[in-house]
């Protein structure tokens, strides 16, 4: 196996438990997952919301990861950036219209920032190499 390839595989594998991690969480307890950014799901339909995105759609991206790192690598390293760049985007943005926002939110911004530079950087790599 090329070290790229193993250097791929483990970074999809760590963000795939990433993605499981939140995805168990909010499945289990969704107010958990609200309670970082003081937001209270008062009702069904917030607890429903939050366990369909940050449960549902973060179980299945991180299979997803799981199967691209064996059979899928560079999809599964686009799907990483487009996530992660979806968030540096729209955090950015809050910034940029709403102010400072708490230390969390920061620290977020960061492992977002560097998940995608390095799922890019993959890619970039990815498309070097000769098969």
């Amino acid at each position: 196996m090329k070290k790229q390839q193993l250097i791929s595989k483990i970074f999809l594998i760590l963000t795939g438990l990433a993605f499981l991690n939140i995805a168990v969480q909010a499945m289990i307890d969704p107010q958990s997952v609200m309670d970082f950014v003081d937001v209270e799901l008062g009702n069904i339909s917030a607890r429903n919301s939050t366990r369909a995105y940050y449960g549902g759609v973060n179980l299945f991206f991180a299979l997803f990861l799981f199967y691209g790192a064996f059979k899928m690598q560079k999809e599964a390293l686009i799907l990483a950036a487009l996530y992660g760049g979806g968030f540096v985007v729209g955090r950015l943005y809050s910034i940029v219209i709403e102010g400072t926002p708490s230390s969390f939110i920061w620290t977020w911004l960061g492992i977002e920032s560097v998940l995608t530079i390095v799922a890019l950087t993959l890619l970039y790599f990815k498309g070097k190499q000769i098969d």
